[in-house]
């Protein structure tokens, strides 16, 4: 029988709704998306603001689910004015 692989859970507040993440997929950036719904657990629902691979798959104003514990996550620092 084949194990499922063992991933740490995030901490319900690890994500925030409305900020901007960097994900990385397999150490390498994918996209910049916001956080548009997460409430703990497994799922969080994204929107893309900056596609980042060079495949260009994803495109500004995607929205998707993701499965958080396959990205891991740099918030994006917002400048603010003074």
């Amino acid at each position: 029988m084949q194990k499922r692989p063992h991933h740490e859970k995030l901490p319900k507040d690890s994500l925030q709704k409305g900020n901007v993440y960097t994900l990385l997929h397999n150490e390498a950036p994918a996209y910049e998306a916001e956080i548009v719904k997460y409430g703990g657990g497994c799922w969080a629902t994204v929107r893309v603001t900056d596609p980042l691979d060079n495949t260009k798959f994803y495109k500004p104003g995607d929205e998707f689910d993701i499965r958080v514990a396959m990205y891991e996550y740099a918030e994006k620092s917002v400048e603010k004015s003074v």
